[in-house]
């Protein structure tokens, strides 16, 4: 059966405020073959063009051409929908051959990374009950099986490599120009003040700095590089889960 324009998408309550159509203006998510198929199985019908009343439009996080779908949602006064992709993301980036997410993040509000304006995930936080002992138990059995199974943004860990002996200072690396760096109010700068406050706060430590996987895959640049593994500093690029390095660091 049709759906009416502008209808919501009752049967998913993480998609509250989430038009049933959605508009954009991109080449790149025209293309996007998967994005499409996940959001129509989201209830989503994406098309390309003008939007008509009713309907919202969708960008991609914060994006570099963001800006054309934020102009056309201020232009109709229509809601803007974020997508990014999920925090499981997959097996391997997506640099990686193209390798496709396995779940997309729908935020009608804003993008999590963005330190200087509100998400969905930052009003779920403060409004909803978290003193709820139902979602509480939910949330452990969540974190645990997260834990379980060694579970991360890119998933091409190996759980039987073991990280270095623990008591060390853990230091995580990003790859340069990532979106997330600047909207948090963060530069380059930040990860080598990051570094020398490890070897300053801890000077009998050993300090590990865990390689981005864009950046041990050659896919795209770090912030730190093999002429910072000196002295206590050494620099970790092989699959040890991430669950094993935060469970062996005395401090992250």
């Amino acid at each position: 059966m049709a759906q009416a324009p502008g209808s919501q998408a009752p049967d998913f309550p993480a998609l509250a405020g989430v038009p049933r159509r959605l508009w954009h203006q991109n080449l790149s998510i025209l293309r996007n073959r998967r994005l499409h198929r996940m959001l129509e199985l989201s209830g989503i019908d994406l098309r390309f063009g003008l939007p008509r009343p009713g309907d919202g439009v969708l960008v991609w996080g914060r994006s570099p051409t963001a800006w054309r779908g934020e102009a056309l949602a201020a232009r109709h006064n229509l809601p803007l929908i974020r997508v990014e992709d999920a925090f499981l993301r997959s097996l391997h980036p997506g640099r990686a051959k193209g390798e496709a997410p396995l779940g997309l993040l729908i935020d009608p509000v804003g993008v999590h990374f963005d330190s200087a304006s509100p998400s969905r995930l930052e009003e779920i936080l403060q409004s909803d009950d978290l003193q709820n002992s139902n979602i509480l138990a939910r949330a452990e059995a969540a974190i645990q099986r997260i834990k379980h199974l060694h579970l991360s943004k890119y998933n091409n860990c190996d759980p039987d490599r073991p990280p270095p002996d623990p008591g060390f200072v853990l230091v995580v690396d990003q790859t340069r120009g990532d979106a997330a760096i600047r909207h948090a109010g963060a530069s380059t700068a930040t990860f080598r003040l990051m570094l020398e406050a490890a070897l300053r706060d801890h000077p009998d430590k050993r300090i590990v700095i865990r390689t981005h996987p864009e950046t041990a895959a050659g896919l795209r640049p770090g912030h730190f590089g093999a002429g910072d593994a000196q002295g206590r500093v050494t620099l970790l690029t092989s699959p040890v889960s991430p669950h094993h390095l935060l469970s062996a660091a005395a401090a992250v």
